[in-house]
């Protein structure tokens, strides 16, 4: 047998496998779930799979940070090893670092070309790492890692063997620096997009609950009145009806108690607007004192008040009214009226027992309001200060 043909034979054998593992290697790469990672346990796997189908000696990434490479991720055969066998080793990746186009990972940055020595104990270009502690590789490739035009970072590949890397191998190791360039850049896009999503969302989220608030600023704003804070007009209309439903379905009593200050024009002549707002204010709590828990206190506007009572029949809503101008009779000396006194008339009335249930409950309390509306001009006609029931 020709020896020669046969050497021929086993060092094509050998390229070829070593071609199968330099396509296992670059497989292997594309299959890292980018979701699940941080960059930097991404360029850990890929180093681990590089190291592993390669069988290169050390292999480290290089990024620029600020005006220096620093080596971010670091990774020899012997990890790779204890890495397979399910060990996990504890290392601390040596703190080198580069200008741009010093040595010959700052020149393959510079250049955005793969740089290879040979023979690094004899190159020219190789700068010797503070941290190496007398070791120097014997051969190593520098490969950009980029993206387009722009380069990420650098790929370190070494061996102790001078001259170890073959033309295919030095294409190897730029494939799978480009490919690790398009998978990073992906990687950030990613979760660029997420964070960017993620602020998004956070944003959405505050401007929901700032729109919820202000949604809910402005519905109590449309129910309370803003001077007393009192349920107003539009609150008082919607509820009653809800309360007098109720006080039909199942056959309860309602009274509907309406109050109006006497002569409240005079106290804004005499006193100015300002001391009238005071005496609204107080009125607001004297009757917020009287009210209870079921009840409803509503301001209507100007200086008319209305209290729904459920359950309560003329008697109890003509105490509450009886005990309301009591408590008044002290308020003017309160508010240093100088002997004006502050005085209401009152309009009172209940829901007839024989009211229709063919009416809405909406008709029944316009009803009900315009009846203690009467009740309550007929007080002021009889000379104010009065407290008047409207007979069904």
């Amino acid at each position: 047998m020709n020896i020669s043909f046969t050497q021929s034979s086993l060092d094509l054998r050998e390229r070829f496998f070593s071609l199968l593992d330099s396509l296992s290697a670059l497989r292997a790469l594309s299959q890292i779930n980018l979701e699940d990672v941080d960059e930097g346990q991404l360029i850990d796997q890929a180093l681990n799979e590089l190291v592993r189908y390669q069988s290169l000696d050390q292999c480290s990434v290089f990024r620029l940070d600020g005006d220096l490479l620093h080596c971010i991720a670091g990774l020899g055969m012997i990890d790779s090893q204890a890495h397979l066998n399910g060990t996990t080793v504890s290392r601390i990746r040596p703190l080198m670092s580069f200008r741009p186009g010093e040595g010959i990972v700052g020149i393959a940055y510079k250049t955005g070309q793969l740089q290879y020595c040979r023979d690094c104990s004899q190159s020219h270009d190789f700068v010797v790492p503070p941290t190496a502690g007398g070791d120097i590789p014997g051969s190593l490739v520098c490969a950009p890692i980029k993206m387009g035009n722009q380069v990420l970072g650098v790929l370190n590949a070494s061996h102790p063997m001078p001259e170890f890397f073959e033309p295919w191998q030095q294409h190897t190791l730029s494939l799978f620096s480009s490919c690790l360039g398009q998978i990073l850049y992906n990687h950030r896009m990613l979760h660029d997009l997420e964070r960017m999503i993620d602020q998004r969302t956070r944003e959405l989220e505050q401007a929901l609950n700032e729109a919820n608030e202000l949604r809910h600023r402005y519905e109590q704003l449309s129910v309370i009145d803003e001077l007393t804070g009192l349920n107003n007009r539009r609150y008082f209309f919607r509820e009653a009806a809800a309360m007098v439903a109720r006080a039909v379905r199942y056959r309860k009593r309602c009274s509907l108690v309406l109050i109006d200050v006497d002569h409240f024009k005079r106290i804004n002549d005499r006193w100015g607007h300002q001391k009238g707002d005071q005496v609204l204010i107080a009125l607001a709590q004297l009757l917020s004192e009287e009210v209870r828990g079921g009840d409803m206190l509503a301001r209507m506007g100007g200086e008319e008040f209305v209290i729904m009572l459920p359950e309560t029949g003329v008697e109890g809503a003509d105490l509450m009214a009886q005990r309301i101008q009591e408590r008044l009779l002290r308020l003017g000396s309160a508010l240093d009226l100088s002997g004006t006194e502050v005085t209401v008339s009152i309009g009172i009335t209940s829901l007839a027992e024989d009211a229709d249930p063919a009416l809405s409950s909406s008709t029944l309390v316009d009803v009900l309001y315009a009846e203690a509306d009467r009740a309550m001009y007929d007080a002021k006609e009889q000379g104010r200060n009065q407290r008047i029931i409207h007979q069904n």
